[in-house]
């Protein structure tokens, strides 16, 4: 348009605006001077009910206002909820406000069915499938699909696109029982962020029909569209997943099987679960059915239970459907046995393991070792201190396995097992009910070869033992001698002979008895024992106790006594489970077994023994015979005769001389162990060795392994006080029945034993005693020695606490050595007795020991029990230490001018050396004779005791001593018997120098303080092939043998580097002469032989010397024809 056009317009509205505005003012000056109006009638109302319904009416004439507006039919019928043009109705009524009422018929069968999957939670709204429930009659329904029958009631299954609308219901509250019937809640639709966006009533019941259980919904239509009430959570799988191991090329793996439903738009979602947490997860399309947990992942669920839990969701998103969980599968290595329980006395039990998955190895053998070693380790106990002996620690438990077992690709899935037996600790440790807890640990696993199992741990395991331990178990024979069974009967035996005192049942453990008459012939004293444990003998005896004379190679005649013999005999294969200690100087020996018994015998005057034997719970329940009795809490059975059921009656404190009972076990001549007659055991007692499988803090694993099940604290603490030492080490132990070359020599008299099979006749004891002591007098003195000695006052009080009548025992014992020998001496072993009771009881039972608390890094308490050493603060000396010193915690201080251990010994006279065992000869070839035993008395372990030894010569004049001496250190067996090594001797044998023709003689001294020797004891070592020697130092060359170069050859003996000459007496004594009566040599036959004439003919010929000379020599002839 042009713009002059424009503007021209613009000027004619002007102009007619300016028009209208002058009519406005004529008009309005009119209705100014005059106001006139009136009002239309109100229009109808513009809403039948709700809350914006309005009437309108209008004013005509001068001054009127216009119009005026007023509300009208703001309300609804029947408890409708007021909308802008409308009315929400409750559930009973319907129409625009609510006027007309609703009738439905019964909702368990009059019900509209819903069959639609989509309203799924799990599916999502997608273009074109878009549901709206607007337009829904309202009505009862029930939801029928695959979906489920439920409305959700858990807003956080829905997205806000789930079950295909924009606008998701859900039900806000529970659902009702039957028994509630017909209950109202409220669907919500969720809204952005918030669950409740906006919420209605509906009607919920629950229905019981032909065996179904349903619910039925009563719905109004959704206030908006798109929105759509929701069923269940579909997809659902139909059946529960299948959890497997298998291997996948070189790794292991974990496979998870499952049926789908078989619909495209699923994705199956996999969750690996173990202890409860989610470790991995895996979404699987395109219909596949199973998961795979690759060895990476399987990792973080090792030694746990896995389950692989699986459930559907519709692809696109949306809330999943319901879990489905598979078997559980425990990956590792599984615990077959959670709990053990093992006894003391009881069989080997087995904690018992199983890998579950395969072992893979990334390199081969050659390399590295394919292979997983376990290995066990046993904890302290969770509840209690840990026991303390000697510094170490007591174990609850051992293995007869070294701690470790492997498994291999080949052999991974078996059974791993350990066997673990309770340790024989003979103490009463357990808790009230008897058992003691504990734990069975297992070390990381390590492997460079398997990444699986490099790091894993196996869990602990429960283990509880039973305590079996019995308190104030021991058999006694004591004094002349009280016997006191392991159950507790005393009785009084005083008959001479050799007796089984103790036999286990099943093992090959003896203990024998010889009792000789004593005191004033009408009492016995034990004067010799024997032990047996598998083929080993330990033999003590005294029993040799005549007067002997013996002329020494001086002329002098000396009388001694045999002193006590102490040997140890092996009679097949023996191994390192019983031990053999003596201490005290030779006044106290001790025998560990294999099984935790042990025993201890002791010495008084050196004359006469007193036995103690400590059973273990591997004796209890009719295990021991003998005179000890059958070990099982019943001592009226203790009488049990030998090879028998039967039992004779002994009676508490009897005298029971000559008894079916005594006799029964009484051996003869033949039957003994002194004399080594017992069958051989094919083995040592157990050839297994038990290991202790301790974890030490900073150090790793500590094994320790030892051929015995048993762990005696107080044997440990008693060995240890007393610098017991072993009697004889295994290199230098007598083997009987063999050819063994060694200087371990005894003389058979020292154990020699009078067999009188006459009964023994002994009159009845009576009072007064024969010192004139009444027995009120007697049984004062004796219960002033015990309850006044230094352990009284301790031993007194720990057996009342426990029951024990031990010391009225030991008192009774004391008063009844008084009545029948008159010697208040007897009081001593009384003593002794008592001690020896009390320390069983202060040792069995822990609540005596000592608690030592520490406190630990994190503030805990590590509490050690402490083994009860006081007791050896008070515990009485050896005899007193014989009025000569004063006793100081167990052990003498001697007045000045005596020594020993029981101050026995005067300081200012050397020791007596009476003779050397098989009269002072040794002969080279049945001995090295680098070593000899002397005999005598008051011997004193000391590091001053030496040896002097005095080179001699001897031949048929006798002997000649030689210049000079030369002083070695004795070795201490006991106050009857030291060995002195020797110097090498130069008649030693040598294979080719023959043999000397000159004996040597050595005086051999010994000395308690290396400055006050014995008087010499001969010893000669010479080589009986040519040479008569006797013990009065005379020697003479053998008639029936060569002397030749200065050297002496044995009849028939031949030339060094010429076998042909040969020492023949009968020829020449002084030279050697030609072999006699040689054998020709035997040729291997050749067969026939061809030559061609005029040549030469080489051939060889195989010959052998039948008397196996070291050259052989011969000649050959021909014949030609």
């Amino acid at each position: 348009m042009h713009k002059y056009q424009i503007l021209l317009l613009g000027v004619m509205v002007v102009l007619l605006t300016n028009q209208e505005v002058l009519a406005f003012r004529r008009r309005f000056s009119f209705c100014r001077r005059r106001s006139s109006y009136s009002w239309n009638s109100w229009s109808a109302c513009s809403a039948p009910c709700g809350t914006s319904g309005t009437q309108t009416r209008t004013a005509s004439g001068c001054g009127s206002p216009g119009s005026q507006t007023r509300p009208c039919n703001r309300f609804c019928h029947n408890g409708g909820t007021p909308k802008a043009t409308s009315c929400s109705c409750s559930l009973d009524f319907v129409g625009t406000c609510c006027e007309t009422p609703v009738v439905y018929g019964d909702p368990c069968t009059e019900y509209e069915a819903v069959d639609e999957p989509t309203r799924s939670t799990g599916s999502l709204m997608s273009p074109g499938n878009v549901r709206c429930d607007s337009g829904l009659r309202t009505q009862w329904y029930r939801f029928v699909s695959p979906a489920g029958g439920e409305i959700p009631t858990n807003c956080s299954l829905l997205d806000p696109t789930s079950c295909s609308t924009i606008g998701p219901v859900w039900m806000k509250g529970t659902l009702p029982s039957t028994a509630d019937g017909e209950v109202i809640r409220q669907a919500c639709r969720i809204g952005v962020g918030v669950c409740e966006g906006n919420c209605w009533d509906i009607k919920v019941k629950s229905c019981v029909r032909d065996g179904q259980s349903y619910y039925v919904y009563l719905l109004p239509p959704t206030p908006g569209c798109p929105e759509a009430y929701c069923a269940e959570n579909f997809p659902n799988i139909t059946t529960n997943p299948q959890l497997t191991n298998s291997s996948l090329q070189s790794e292991v793996v974990l496979l998870c099987d499952f049926d789908r439903p078989p619909w495209d738009n699923l994705t199956m979602e996999v969750n690996w679960v173990a202890g409860n947490e989610i470790f991995h997860q895996t979404s699987l399309y395109n219909g596949e059915q199973q998961a795979v947990l690759r060895q990476t992942e399987l990792r973080k669920g090792m030694g746990k239970e896995i389950t692989c839990q699986v459930r559907g969701r519709f692809k696109g998103g949306g809330a999943p459907g319901e879990i489905e969980i598979s078997n559980e599968f425990f990956a590792g290595i599984k615990i077959l046995t959670e709990i053990v329980e093992v006894e003391e006395n009881g069989e080997e039990k087995y904690i018992e393991l199983q890998p579950t998955l395969p072992l893979l190895c990334l390199y081969p053998e050659y390399i590295i070792p394919c292979k997983i070693s376990v290995q066990v380790e046993f904890k302290d106990v969770d509840y209690a201190a840990d026991r303390q002996c000697q510094g170490n620690s007591v174990p609850d438990l051992l293995s007869s396995q070294n701690c470790v077992k492997d498994f291999t690709p080949t052999e991974w899935n078996g059974i791993l097992e350990f066997p673990v037996k309770a340790t024989r600790d003979l103490q009463i440790d357990g808790r009230s009910d008897g058992w003691r807890y504990m734990k069975v640990g297992f070390r990381p696993m390590s492997s460079l070869n398997s990444p699986l199992w490099d790091g894993y741990q196996v869990e602990d395991v429960d283990v509880l033992t039973k305590d079996k331990d019995r308190e104030g178990t021991v058999c006694s024979s004591t004094g002349d001698p009280h016997y006191r069974s392991f159950d507790g009967k005393r009785f009084h035996v005083y008959q001479e002979g050799t007796f089984v005192l103790y036999r286990h049942q099943t093992l090959p453990i003896e203990v024998q008895t010889r009792m000789t008459m004593c005191g004033r012939g009408n009492v016995a004293c034990n004067c010799g024992v024997s032990v047996r444990s598998g083929n080993e003998v330990f033999i003590l005896n005294k029993c040799s106790g005549s007067r002997h004379t013996l002329q020494w190679h001086t002329g002098n005649i000396v009388q001694y006594e045999l002193p006590l013999g102490v040997r140890v005999d092996h009679h097949g294969p023996v191994g390192d489970e019983t031990r053999f200690f003596v201490a005290d100087g030779g006044d106290k020996y001790m025998v560990y077994f294999p099984t935790g018994s042990w025993m201890k015998l002791t010495v008084t005057g050196r004359k006469y023994m007193h036995i103690y034997i400590y059973p273990s719970t591997d004796d209890f329940i009719n295990k021991t015979v003998g005179l000890c009795g059958t070990f099982d809490g019943d001592k009226e059975n203790d009488g049990q005769l030998s090879g028998s059921t039967a039992t004779d009656v002994v009676g508490d404190g009897a005298v029971i001389t000559n008894t079916a009972f005594v006799n029964s076990w009484k051996l003869t001549a033949g039957q003994t162990l002194f004399e080594g007659l017992l069958p051989p055991a094919p083995l040592p007692l157990d050839e297994r060795l038990y290991c202790t499988c301790k974890d030490d803090p900073g150090l790793g694993q500590t094994v320790v392994c030892d051929s015995t099940l048993a762990y005696n604290c107080r044997w440990e603490d008693e060995r240890s006080r007393a610098r017991a030492r072993p009697v004889a080490d295994r290199q230098h132990a007598r083997k009987r029945r063999s050819t063994s070359y060694n200087d371990e020599v005894y003389d058979d008299d020292m154990f020699a034993f009078d067999y009188d099979d006459s009964p023994t006749t002994v009159p009845p004891p009576s009072w007064p005693a024969p010192n004139g002591m009444t027995e009120a007098e007697a049984r004062a003195y004796c219960e002033g020695a015990v309850l006044n000695s230094p352990a009284g006052g301790l031993c007194s009080s720990a057996m009342a606490d426990s029951g024990s009548s031990d010391i009225e025992g030991a008192v009774e014992g004391c008063v009844a050595d008084i009545q029948a020998s008159g010697d208040t001496s007897w009081a001593e072993v009384a003593v002794t007795t008592m001690e020896e009771s009390c320390s069983d009881i202060l040792y069995k039972n822990t609540s005596f020991w000592t608690n030592n608390n520490n406190e630990t890094n994190n503030g805990t308490t590590n509490g050690t029990l402490a083994a009860p050493s006081f007791f050896f603060e008070t515990v009485s000396c050896p005899s007193n230490c014989s009025q000569r010193g004063v006793c100081e915690k167990g052990r003498c201080v001697c007045e000045k001018g005596y020594e020993g251990p029981s101050c026995s010994i005067e300081s200012d006279k050397p020791p007596d050396a009476f003779f050397i065992p098989k009269e002072g000869l040794c002969d080279i070839n049945t001995r090295p004779c680098e070593r000899t035993p002397v005999i005598g008395q008051n011997f004193m372990e000391s590091a001053n005791l030496t040896c002097s030894l005095q080179s001699a010569t001897v031949d048929q004049n006798g002997v000649h001593v030689l210049e000079g001496n030369i002083t070695v250190e004795a070795e201490f067996e006991n106050f009857a018997r030291v060995v002195c090594p020797l110097p090498r001797s130069r008649v030693r044998r040598s294979a080719a120098a023959g043999h000397r023709t000159t004996a040597e003689a050595t005086l051999v001294s010994i000395s308690n303080d290396g400055v006050r020797f014995s008087p010499p004891v001969l010893l000669i070592t010479y080589d009986a092939v040519c040479q008569d020697c006797n013990a009065t130092g005379y020697c003479v060359l053998k008639n029936n043998s060569c002397e030749i170069d200065g050297t002496c050859y044995a009849s028939g003996e031949t030339q060094i580097g010429n076998w042909c000459n040969q020492c023949v007496p009968s020829v020449n004594v002084s030279s050697w002469s030609v072999h006699q009566d040689n054998a020709p040599p035997v040729f291997q036959p050749t067969g026939n032989i061809i030559a061609f004439i005029n040549n030469q003919l080489n051939f060889t010929v195989k010959a052998e010397d039948p008397e196996n000379g070291p050259t052989l020599s011969y000649s050959l002839s021909a014949t030609v024809g």
